[in-house]
């Protein structure tokens, strides 16, 4: 079975060689990979969709537990032959490999109404995936993503700390988040300068931003310029003073002082302004 061969005959194998160029880097002990998984189990009636499965070392952990259907999007057009030897071992769990970059995919197309997203993503891409999937279609009700132990902490960081970015605000706005799990950086392979932790992220039952472009706009206003004061960062934004007004926001503070609700309200008054 592919689960007992060992890093050494993977490698050897298939030749794998990590690309620096698209920040591959890879776990193969499958007990990781297993407690990896079981972070957002179960998953027995959940159609998964893994991005960037590399090796396939995850995507075994995942097809252990039996999802109902499992698709794989991978750029990297090498890793075609190790994928679908292994999705050929389980053959019963309904299966499907797209050799696709997951930034030009559709992804709405391949979301049924049970759907989980999983990913142990290139440190480089992280972000831009993560927004990509924001904010979350109906279907998708849990998403599971390892990132650099630093971007996990802007994203789940609160008002009042240097970690606290636009990130922060965008992410949380939609999503309640979860750190589950923290990874070690000698897990990995080419082992990477920096450890890794495992957050997941479900839609948030009451979301209260009405267009999330509109709040990707002002955040981007504001903390470009994080270190004056709000007033100062929004100047272009007509009608800045009296928006901050009417929601109690003293002018004076800095964007890293102000909360996520207070930031979506925010923007909920400037797009209806400009309706």
């Amino acid at each position: 079975m592919y689960e007992e061969i060992n890093l050494k005959n993977i490698k050897n194998k298939y030749k794998i060689i990590p690309k620096k160029r698209l920040g591959q880097n890879f776990i193969f002990d499958q007990n990781i990979l297993n407690k990896i998984i079981s972070n957002i189990l179960p998953i027995g009636n959940f159609n998964i969709i893994e991005i960037g499965p590399g090796p396939g070392g995850l995507t075994l952990a995942i097809l252990k537990n039996k999802p109902k259907k499992i698709i794989l999007i991978e750029k990297d057009s090498s890793f075609s032959s190790i994928i679908n030897n292994i999705l050929t071992e389980y053959n019963h769990i309904e299966s499907k490999l797209i050799v696709d970059d997951f930034l030009n995919f559709n992804l709405d197309k391949h979301i049924n109404t049970n759907t989980k997203i999983v990913s142990n993503l290139p440190y480089y891409l992280s972000t831009q995936i993560l927004l990509k999937v924001l904010p979350f279609n109906d279907g998708v009700k849990e998403v599971m993503f390892t990132f650099q132990k630093e971007v996990a902490d802007r994203i789940t960081s609160k008002p009042n700390s240097k970690n606290y970015s636009r990130l922060s605000v965008i992410v949380q706005s939609v999503c309640d988040i979860k750190k589950r799990q923290s990874l070690p950086a000698n897990i990995f392979y080419p082992i990477p300068k920096v450890n890794s932790t495992v957050l997941t992220f479900v839609k948030k039952k009451e979301i209260i931003i009405n267009n999330f472009k509109s709040l990707e706009d002002l955040t981007k206003l504001a903390f470009n310029k994080r270190r004056k004061s709000i007033k100062n960062s929004l100047k272009s934004v007509s009608n800045v003073s009296g928006f901050l007004k009417q929601l109690n926001i003293e002018d004076k503070i800095r964007p890293e002082q102000i909360s996520v609700d207070q930031f979506c309200k925010l923007a909920n008054l400037i797009y209806n302004f400009r309706k």
